[in-house]
């Protein structure tokens, strides 16, 4: 059971545009991590290189990423995805398959068919909140709401047990209430399974909810990291400071400066 990922000195580029500057991160198990800034700061990109998922056009140059201390590389970047970490991508509508049913999402992550998959899958629906798991294995995902999608998506990460959750942006584009759902849900999974989770959002009302530590990512730069207490007390970044001034004006009706 690993305790601790890291991700060291990393930078990327596109073409001779260097768009992450040497950024460290890291995530312990039991614990949850915050990755937060404005929308194109290089958030998501930075998630999807510690799994060796990186769009095309965008290289890592540089960058160390340990498991316990042990360095990984080529194949033991993949070997990290699915049993040592679950993602859950920023939206669920882009990773699952229109034409293929709930079931048959879980049949093929768990790789495996029959009322073995069935049982796994509604168990595995149940964990994330689903009262009647077994209805949902025949729907497809144009048939389930946001909310629901999400927390299938999910469900799906946790096919292999891991011991870390990356969720990119889990809260986006959902309603209030289905946002809170999965807030409730990320939470009860770290209590419950003392798994480490990585939260990337702009959503500062996320941080200030689920996470213990925040990293402040800006243009590539980290500029702040802090625990969550210490950073909305008394921000130090001016890009922290912004962030946490629009979060008040739009949550407290405050004026941003």
């Amino acid at each position: 059971m690993a305790e601790r990922l890291s991700l060291e000195g990393l930078v990327l580029a596109s073409g001779e545009t260097e768009l992450v500057h040497g950024i460290d991160l890291a995530v312990e198990r039991g614990e949850v991590a915050a990755l937060v800034g404005n929308s194109g700061g290089g958030k998501s990109l930075s998630l999807l290189a510690w799994l060796d998922l990186l769009p095309p056009g965008v290289r890592r140059l540089a960058g160390t990423i340990r498991l316990d201390g042990t360095v990984l590389e080529g194949p033991g970047l993949a070997g990290l995805r699915g049993g040592v970490v679950g993602l859950v991508p920023q939206s669920p509508t882009s990773c699952l398959n229109p034409l293929v049913t709930i079931g048959r999402h879980f049949c093929e992550t768990l790789a495996c068919s029959g009322r073995a998959a069935r049982a796994e899958a509604a168990g595995r629906l149940a964990e994330v909140g689903f009262a009647t798991p077994e209805r949902l294995l025949g729907l497809y995902p144009c048939q389930l709401s946001g909310g629901m999608l999400q927390r299938v998506v999910i469900a799906l990460a946790l096919c292999r047990d891991p011991d870390f959750l990356f969720a990119d942006e889990a809260t986006t584009d959902l309603d209030l209430e289905s946002q809170a759902q999965v807030l409730v849900l990320l939470e009860r999974l770290r209590d419950r399974r003392g798994i480490g989770i990585l939260l990337v959002t702009h959503d500062l009302a996320v941080v200030a909810r689920l996470a213990d530590t925040a990293s402040v990512l800006q243009h590539g730069r980290i500029v702040e990291r802090r625990p969550v207490a210490d950073l909305f007390a008394s921000p130090r970044a001016a890009a922290t400071r912004a962030l946490l001034a629009a979060h008040h004006a739009l949550y407290e009706g405050g004026t941003a400066a």
